[in-house]
């Protein structure tokens, strides 16, 4: 039984952008598509006319962007959704049951950059499945899946997600394991990176860890290490520079605290120079 692969439209550039992405992933995983257009307007009776306009040019643009997948992908089954919702909540909801799903993204202006309050952002934080995330202008270029790796049983999932992907993909996969290491002070004016080594040593443990199986899984698929002495985030972002898709975990978290990414998330999400999967535990 085909699964479905949910995206979000709203005419603009940057939805076009996700709404290829999406129909090219669902055709890959031979599910389904599911276009969604939220209107964030509820029925009134006491605008029935104002009703009609919004519902008229909703659906026109869902045969518009219906018309896109089917030109990028020919037989791909297309289900078209018009939502009285918010955009966010609607695509949380159709989370719930959703194989993944797709939103694109724009640069952020000081105001949604200072709140967080980006559509991208509120999908990623509220939903219950995988959700990619396409900034505008990136599309299905580059090569290669990258994931960041700490350990972690969400970063766990993040790299056998991100595996998955690049074999499907046919690319490589970079899994980077960044940290920082914790300043010791012997004396007031006396610093120790005696333990330097040490560390190191017990992050490439952890980085081996990570891969535990996954050459038995993909014997094809080439996977490159990158143990990286920096900061988690910009690490990443450096290494998803030409990357066809950067690979996330996220906490698993419910209710109020679900809308509070990790530091490392937010940063990807926001930043990403390649489209972003962002996994959910």
């Amino acid at each position: 039984m085909a699964r479905t692969v949910v995206v979000g439209v709203e005419g603009t550039d940057s939805s076009h952008d996700a709404l290829v992405w999406a129909a090219h992933a669902a055709a890959a995983r031979r599910d389904d598509l599911e276009i969604v257009y939220a209107v964030g307007v509820p029925y009134s009776s006491m605008e029935l006319l104002y009703d009609d306009a919004i519902t008229q040019g909703s659906e026109a643009l869902l045969d518009d962007e219906k018309k896109r997948a089917l030109e990028a992908e020919p037989d791909l089954v297309v289900r078209t959704t018009l939502s009285r919702s918010t955009p966010a909540r609607a695509l949380t909801e159709l989370s719930e049951d959703a194989a993944l799903v797709v939103v694109g993204s724009h640069p952020l202006g000081f105001m949604e950059r200072v709140f967080a309050g980006s559509l991208s952002y509120q999908v990623v934080a509220g939903a219950h499945s995988p959700v990619v995330v396409v900034p505008a202008g990136t599309g299905t270029t580059g090569d290669g899946v990258v994931v960041g790796s700490d350990g972690s049983p969400d970063s766990v999932k993040a790299v056998a997600l991100a595996a998955e992907e690049a074999d499907r993909l046919g690319g490589e996969l970079t899994v980077v394991h960044a940290w920082l290491s914790p300043v010791t002070y012997l004396s007031v004016d006396v610093i120790s990176g005696s333990n330097d080594a040490l560390v190191e040593e017990g992050e490439r443990v952890v980085l081996a860890e990570s891969l535990a199986g996954l050459g038995d899984r993909y014997p094809d698929l080439t996977i490159n290490r990158r143990l990286v002495h920096d900061n988690p985030a910009q690490a990443l972002l450096e290494a998803a520079v030409g990357a066809r898709l950067l690979v996330v975990g996220s906490r698993g978290l419910h209710g109020v605290s679900r809308m509070l990414l990790g530091s490392v998330s937010h940063t990807v999400v926001m930043h990403a120079p390649c489209p972003v999967l962002v996994a959910r535990s």
